[in-house]
């Protein structure tokens, strides 16, 4: 019986011999269907188009219409609208531009009409063919579907587009060719000029119906220019006796979408966003031409009050915010300290020691908190009706004084020309003749070293 047990135990030890004796060459070829052969440390997967596991998001579904160079897509993904920006499927929307996706370990790999981007999904960061920028909000995902909302991805690809309120519709253009030869601008002299965009806001009536896209070339041609320019932003637009009350604290929809849009088109073009008070009117009156505070409504706690309203706005939709304008002009003493708590920059006159002593020849420290700055606009701005005379005179400006001017944008709407190609695809023309290219001139023949007042 132990002989038995012996030989058996001295069997086994000897079968596990042979085995470790093999060599590994012998054994990789035993299972070599088994076990695939890496080649790369990376892991690479071309994204696919098979949508039917995507459970979604949880943010509001809107039925928006896109349109890529005149085309409408059908999608087999919803549009989400959250805090009004609109988020859409970056796979999808690929796979419709014929282009292909591929994920490399952090990286989204995008290839589009012979262009390749990159998106690296831990810093953020999208690389183009001429320029690189961080995402304004992180990619959405699930089951290796990705969201990007629609602002990034128009600055990926440099999109022109065109919003149509009536039909809800996005119309889209590849090969943007809004990038004219444009001279960049030339300063001579070491003081400082800048130029505001006024009065900026959802006015949601028939005649603004064009008025961000409009505003949007403006920015191009200004970011063309190498041209810093601010947009006094008047978060609340109302007209109460219309019934209108654009709050985007409160409604998330189509029109405030493309307002948001077009702040963050500003962020991305060279401009800097302001508060042009909150709803920059009181009572009956309509935004942008009623008086907010001062002598007409000089209480400090609805002055804090309306302030804090404006900035929550801005934060609710991640809107950066660098400047404060007060409306008109008009604010009390105790305002100005209640507005220097909440801002180092007041984008109007300090006239708390009388109109005449406010410093139009640099910005000027307050004599309150020592920290913050006004800065006056000593060429104040353009009249409409009265454009040529304003013009004329601004060029004997003196340049002493700072070369700090507002414009009301809507001067500009006669000479752009909102078009179609034959495709479909929106396009324009923008005269060279405009009363802001004049002015622009003007301000070039005198020498202003234009910046932002994020420069001070």
């Amino acid at each position: 019986m132990l002989n038995k047990k012996f030989i058996c135990i001295l069997f086994t030890l000897l079968i596990f011999f042979l085995v470790s004796c093999t060599p590994q060459e012998a054994i990789k070829s035993n299972y070599v269907e088994d076990i695939p052969e890496t080649t790369s440390t990376n892991s690479t997967n071309e994204l696919h188009s098979d949508y039917d596991g995507f459970k979604g998001f949880n943010m509001t579904k809107d039925n928006v219409i896109f349109k890529i160079d005149g085309t409408p897509l059908t999608l087999t993904l919803p549009i989400y609208l959250d805090k009004n920006r609109y988020y859409i499927s970056l796979n999808e929307f690929v796979d419709k531009l014929n282009g292909k996706i591929e994920k490399v370990d952090t990286l989204l790999n995008i290839k589009i009409n012979d262009q390749n981007y990159s998106i690296n999904l831990s810093s953020n960061i999208v690389t183009c063919p001429n320029n690189s920028f961080s995402l304004k909000k992180s990619l959405l995902s699930e089951n290796d579907i990705y969201y990007i909302g629609f602002s990034d991805f128009s600055h990926m690809l440099d999109l022109y587009t065109r919003w149509d309120k009536d039909k809800k519709i996005i119309n889209c253009k590849t090969n943007n060719s809004s990038n004219l030869n444009i001279t960049p601008y030339k300063s001579k002299i070491n003081q400082i000029g800048l130029i505001r965009f006024e009065d900026v806001g959802l006015c949601s009536q028939p005649y603004s119906k064009d008025y961000f896209e409009k505003l949007r070339i403006l920015a191009n041609y200004m970011n063309e220019k190498k041209i810093p320019y601010h947009i006094a932003w008047i978060p609340r637009y109302m007209i109460p006796n219309n019934g209108v009350d654009n709050d985007p604290l409160t409604k998330n929809n189509f029109e405030i979408a493309e307002m948001v849009y077009s702040l963050d088109y500003f962020t991305t073009h060279n401009g800097i966003i302001g508060l042009h008070g909150y709803t920059h009117q009181c009572g009956k009156s309509e935004s942008g031409a009623g008086f907010e505070f001062g002598r007409y409504e000089p209480s400090p706690t609805v002055f804090r009050e309306k302030i804090k309203k404006a900035i929550e706005t801005a934060s609710y939709l991640d809107i950066p915010i660098n400047f404060f304008e007060v409306p008109h002009y008009e604010i009390t003493q105790q305002q100005n300290k209640i507005a220097e708590e909440y801002f180092k920059i007041l984008y109007y006159p300090f006239n708390d020691y009388g109109v005449k002593k406010a410093n139009l020849t640099k910005p000027q420290l307050s004599p309150y908190n020592k920290s913050s700055y006004y800065i006056s606009t000593p060429l104040d701005y353009i009249p409409q009706g009265k454009e040529d005379s304003a013009l004329a005179k601004l060029k004997n400006a003196n340049v002493n004084n700072m070369g700090s001017v507002f414009f009301h944008p809507n001067l500009e709407s006669t000479y752009i020309s909102l078009t179609e190609d034959s495709s479909g695809a929106p396009t324009f023309t923008y005269k060279d003749n405009s009363t802001l290219k004049r002015l622009v001139g003007i301000l070039e023949e005198k020498g202003f070293k234009m910046i932002k007042v994020t420069d001070i």
